[in-house]
C-alpha cells in the first residue's frame, strides 16, 4: 500500500513517516484551525543541479512568446528550492535551412540570470512549419560541458519546441539522439507540441513530455515542475542514472 507525499505528490510507502524525495515529515499535520497545508521546514540536498536549457527561437515561438519565460521561471525556481545549487546554460535555436544555427546564450549563471535572459529572447525567422529541433537539442548536449560525477550533481536538458522536427542533419534519428542523452545520464524533459519524432526522442531518452502553451494553468506549471524537481532530487539523492517513473511521482 502506497499514500501520496503532500508535499511533492511522490509516492511512499504507507507506514512511511517521512517522504524519501522532498522530506516531508508526516508526523507534522496542520492544525484542525489552519486553513493550508504547509511544507515542513527541511535542508537542501548537498547537490548541484546543472540545467541546459534549448529553446526554439523561430517566429513559431512567438505565440508562446509568454508561456515560456513562465514555465522556465517556475521549473528553475523549484529547482533552486530544493538543491544546493543549480547553474544554467541557455541556447536558442532556429531553421538551419534559413541560417539560424544554435547560439549559446549564457553559461554558468545562476537562476536569476538564467531567466533574465529567456526573457529577453526574440522569435522571428523560420520558414517551415518543421524546425531543425533535433540538431538543436544534440548540439546542446554535445557542447554542454556536463560534470557527469551522479553523486554530486545532476545533469538535465529542458527544452521549448514549437512544431515538428526535421531530420537531424547528422543523420541519427530521434530515438538514436534519445538513447545518446539516456547514456550520457543526462535526464531530458520537452515542453513542446506533441508529435510522433518527440515521443520517439522521450521514448528513446527515458524522459518526460509536456504540451507547450502560452497561456498556462498555474496548477499545471505547479504539477510539472514538482514532476521534474522530484525526479532530477531523487536521482541526484541515489546517485542513479535515469529519471524515475513518472507515474509514480
Amino acid at each position: 500500500m502506497s499514500k501520496s507525499c503532500p508535499s511533492c505528490q511522490a509516492e511512499v510507502k504507507k507506514s512511511t513517516d517521512t517522504c524519501n524525495v522532498c522530506g516531508w515529515s508526516f508526523d507534522e499535520q496542520p492544525q484542525k484551525s489552519a486553513v493550508a497545508v504547509r511544507p515542513a521546514a527541511r535542508p537542501k540536498i548537498p547537490a548541484e543541479v546543472e540545467v541546459a536549457i534549448d529553446i526554439d527561437r523561430t517566429g513559431s515561438s512567438q505565440q508562446f512568446a509568454k508561456g515560456i519565460p513562465l514555465t522556465s521561471d517556475l521549473i528553475l525556481h523549484q529547482l533552486e528550492g530544493k538543491a544546493r545549487k543549480v547553474t544554467c546554460r541557455v541556447q536558442t535555436h532556429g531553421d538551419i535551412d534559413e541560417g539560424q544555427h544554435p547560439i549559446l546564450v549564457v553559461e554558468d549563471a545562476g537562476v536569476d540570470q538564467a531567466l533574465e535572459e529567456i526573457k529577453k529572447i526574440t522569435y522571428e525567422g523560420g520558414g517551415d512549419p518543421a524546425e531543425h529541433h533535433l540538431d538543436g537539442i544534440e548540439h546542446l548536449l554535445d557542447t554542454t560541458p556536463w560534470s557527469m560525477d551522479p553523486s554530486k550533481s545532476r545533469a538535465a536538458i529542458i527544452s521549448f519546441l514549437t512544431a515538428d522536427s526535421k531530420p537531424a542533419t547528422s543523420g541519427a534519428s530521434p530515438s538514436e539522439i534519445g538513447q545518446k542523452i539516456k547514456d550520457q545520464g543526462v535526464l531530458l524533459y520537452l515542453v513542446c507540441q506533441l508529435t510522433p519524432r518527440f515521443h520517439e526522442l522521450v521514448d528513446a531518452a527515458d524522459g518526460l513530455m509536456f504540451e507547450i502553451s502560452n497561456e498556462p494553468k498555474a496548477e499545471d506549471l505547479q504539477v510539472i515542475a514538482g514532476k521534474l524537481a522530484a525526479s532530477i532530487v531523487a536521482t541526484v539523492g541515489s546517485g542513479a542514472t535515469s529519471p524515475i517513473n513518472p507515474d509514480n511521482i
